[in-house]
This record gives C-alpha cells, sequence and structure tokens, in this order.
C-alpha cells in the first residue's frame, strides 16, 4: 500500500469513527474544538468533524462588518433573494437567457468559494488539499473503494458546512459511475419557484457544475433531470465532463 492510500485510510477512519460515535463528539470533541484557544489552531475541516458547526467556526470582525469561515468571505442575506433573482432576471432575459445567466453565476460563485476555501490553507493541512483537488481524483473515486470512501467524507463535511449549515438544503453525491450524480433535498429554488411543470434550480446547477469542476481541476457541465419543484421527491443533476461531451 503507497503512502497516499495509506493517508487517505487512516485520515478516513478517523473522520467516520467520529460520525459512528456522536455522543462521544458532543460530549468531549466539540467542547475542544470551541475552546478559546484550542479553536485559533483548529483548522476548519478538523473542526467540523470533532463537531463544531458552522456558525461556531465563522470568523466575525464587527469593527469591519464582515463574515466569514476559514478565509472565505460571505454576506448572510436570505433565502428570499434566490427568488428575486430568477424574478429580476426574468423581467429582462428570455427565460433561457436568463437560466443560462443564472447557471453560470452558480459556476463562477462556487468556483471561487471552494478555491479559497481549499487554497486558504485554514480549510485543511497543505497535505490534504492535494488528495482532494487533483485531475485524477474522480477517476481514483469510480477505481479504488478507499479513495471513495475518503473524498466522500471530506465532499459531505464540506458540503455539510457550506450548503446545509448555510441552508442551501442536503446534497448527497454518487460519483460511483457515469454521468456523476448529485442530489438536493430542500431546494430554495424549487421552494420559491415551484409549482413548476420544468425543474427550476438553474443556480444550484451551476454550483453543481463549479463544485465538481474545481475539485477535479476540469470543467463540467451540469443538468437538472428531477426537480422538487415538478412534484420529484428531491432534486437530481447529472454531471457531465466537457471533455467527453
Amino acid at each position: 500500500m503507497n503512502a497516499k492510500r495509506a493517508g487517505m485510510l487512516m485520515m478516513s477512519g478517523l473522520m467516520g469513527f467520529s460520525t459512528r460515535h456522536p455522543l462521544l463528539v458532543k460530549s468531549l470533541l466539540r467542547p475542544l474544538a470551541n475552546a478559546p484557544l484550542l479553536s485559533k489552531r483548529l483548522m476548519v475541516l478538523p473542526r467540523a468533524f470533532m463537531g463544531a458547526t458552522a456558525f461556531e467556526i465563522h470568523d466575525v470582525d464587527p469593527s469591519t462588518g464582515r463574515i466569514g469561515i476559514g478565509g472565505v468571505e460571505e454576506i448572510m442575506a436570505g433565502s428570499k433573494i434566490i427568488h428575486l433573482l430568477h424574478e429580476t432576471l426574468a423581467a429582462r432575459l428570455a427565460a433561457e437567457e436568463k437560466d443560462r445567466a443564472l447557471y453560470e453565476m452558480g459556476v463562477k460563485l462556487c468556483t471561487w468559494e471552494v478555491s479559497q476555501a481549499l487554497g486558504s490553507g485554514r480549510w485543511a493541512p497543505s497535505s490534504l488539499t492535494p488528495l482532494i483537488m487533483n485531475a485524477r481524483i474522480l477517476d481514483e473515486v469510480r477505481e479504488d473503494p478507499v479513495v471513495r470512501r475518503f473524498f466522500g467524507r471530506v465532499l459531505t463535511m464540506m458540503s455539510r458546512l457550506i450548503t446545509d449549515e448555510g441552508g442551501w438544503g442536503h446534497l448527497d453525491f454518487d460519483f460511483s459511475g457515469l454521468p456523476l450524480k448529485v442530489f438536493l433535498e430542500n431546494s430554495q429554488e424549487a421552494r420559491w419557484l415551484g409549482p413548476s411543470k420544468r425543474p427550476v434550480c438553474s443556480f444550484y446547477a451551476g454550483i453543481v457544475a463549479g463544485y465538481a469542476g474545481t475539485i477535479a481541476g476540469e470543467p463540467f457541465a451540469c443538468r437538472e433531470t428531477a426537480c422538487a419543484a415538478t412534484g420529484a421527491p428531491r432534486c437530481v443533476f447529472e454531471l457531465t465532463r466537457l471533455k467527453d461531451t
């Protein structure tokens, strides 16, 4: 077993341990992760696996009016902004152009956010970042169960911080086959724009494409194949490598 695979196996085991022992995490690890002296030294992902929430990890600077998490600046806004984006653009653009604009906005936003998170040096140790972001990662995920388990746990935790605890809904991933699939529960776009006869989550489709493309280091196309706004139990997105189209 090479060192890279052994490292993934060890880290995946530690991640799995924290997932399987919620009482230990809640009673012991979470207080440690949020202890004033220790929290300033720990990175975002280790704190999250120790049970700290996105709200506890956020940095707030009242003197400048800035808020961020692990070096990624954010602005808190109500979910109504999603509806207003669709509504305002729809008044000026044809439906297809409006959806394309929102899709591209989602790609750019998530590309920036993930790049900032993993490039800031505050989310994960420098030794971990190349294991998550590299041009071979999606091939390795499909070929090696150790890599798949490790990658899945890291991605799930990042999604918990960014999407679940950011109010965007809950993501699940299936990267075992082609096309790659992402499942979203509690989509804000579907909530505000449904009921509808067609999928409505253009902005989120762009976010998913930006997410995958940034981590894999290559562009992806994303389309929504099922949408809660049309009555589906959850939204489903399919990802295709642009080089394969």
